[in-house]
């Protein structure tokens, strides 16, 4: 099986690596036909160099936004996950976004590469403050263990297949009352445009497949390495809640309806918003442990996962049941959990009122 993951690795490779040097052909290409061409070769290789613009290799915009956490703003935060990348012995995070959405996020953006940790409050609010050590750690833990679908050279590469695929999906729908040569036109961008469309299609489902495996083993990988750092117990019970997701989405939505039936009152909106999270954690806490179990097993039905990259949730709890139970090498104590928790009031407060108001 490690023979087939590494030839599947080198074969994702081998396929990014001709992506880059497709890239790289048109734009080398271009600028010759601009040098030397005569009229016509010269309009080629400007629309070439447009082309090369928009398929430029995408490394992700490294910048703050209304979601964003400075360190001065969330020392203790900042503070916790440092201590969770020295026990990984990975470099500490750059940036850390709190959202409203139901997961976490880790990931590189820019030529500097500069590491991001996005947290989803709904998330957040529903684990103890151990299963938040468990989630962090999971997430750092994919810088650890190299996940190759998370560096530059495969990732660009998807991207770039990406945006090879949206442009040369023609448009489906003919506007009415168009001209016949507004109609022939677009009959013939769509027959021009089959083979190319077809062909990054075929390319990003192969570079999925290829890489499907190693990502799955990363995750498991990621997994165990947050039951070294927060202990196997929270890492468990923390996966577990993933399946929850559900049941928090309903109650948003529930919410949301509420609130626009009822209108806004601004008088009302800052304690509107911290009850929304009171009552997200009342309602996780009133599910039944035997409708906690019939959500698993349903999952477990329906293979049920974070999404398409990730295994299924019930195959990665029963990893951490299988191993050696393991203790916490990083306790969040109550202190230190309050402490992080007023750094965040200011952001809960604004992601309960895009919530409320459905613009997330």
């Amino acid at each position: 099986m490690t023979d087939a993951r590494d030839r599947a690795g080198i074969a994702a490779m081998l396929l990014a690596g001709v992506v880059h040097l497709i890239s790289a052909a048109i734009a080398v290409g271009s600028v010759w036909l601009l040098i030397v061409g005569p009229l016509v070769p010269r309009i080629l290789g400007v629309i070439g160099l447009m082309v090369t613009v928009l398929n430029r290799p995408r490394l992700g915009r490294y910048r703050q936004d209304t979601w964003s956490l400075s360190r001065a703003e969330a020392p203790h935060l900042y503070g916790l996950a440092d201590r969770i990348a020295a026990e990984l012995a990975v470099r500490p995070v750059d940036l850390i976004r709190v959202t409203p959405y139901y997961d976490t996020h880790y990931g590189r953006f820019g030529l500097r590469r500069r590491s991001v940790l996005t947290i989803g409050l709904a998330l957040w609010e529903v684990l103890n403050p151990q299963e938040r050590v468990a989630l962090l750690a999971h997430d750092f833990g994919h810088d650890r263990n190299g996940d190759s679908r998370r560096g530059l050279w495969l990732h660009s590469a998807s991207a770039t297949l990406a945006h090879w695929h949206s442009m040369t999906r023609a448009g489906e729908i003919i506007p009415v009352g168009s001209y016949f040569l507004t109609i022939i036109a677009h009959v013939i961008a769509r027959v021009l445009l089959f083979i190319p469309n077809k062909l990054t299609e075929l390319s990003l489902f192969l570079l999925y497949r290829l890489t499907l495996r190693s990502g799955q083993r990363a995750e498991y990988l990621a997994d165990d390495l947050a039951a070294r750092v927060a202990s196997s117990a929270a890492t468990r019970s923390m996966l577990e809640a993933l399946v929850l997701g559900q049941s928090v989405e309903i109650l948003f939505q529930r919410q949301t309806a509420l609130h626009q039936k009822g209108g806004f009152r601004p008088t009302l909106h800052q304690e509107s918003d911290v009850d929304l999270w009171q009552e997200l954690r009342e309602h996780i806490r009133s599910i039944p442990a035997t409708e906690r179990l019939r959500q698993l097993r349903i999952s477990a039905l329906r293979m049920s996962a974070v999404d398409t990259t990730h295994p299924p949730t019930h195959l990665r709890i029963q990893m951490m049941n299988a191993r050696r139970p393991r203790e916490a090498a990083i306790v969040l104590d109550a202190q230190e959990n309050a402490a992080i928790t007023a750094e965040l009031a200011p952001l809960r407060t604004q992601a309960a009122q895009a919530v409320l108001t459905a613009e997330y």
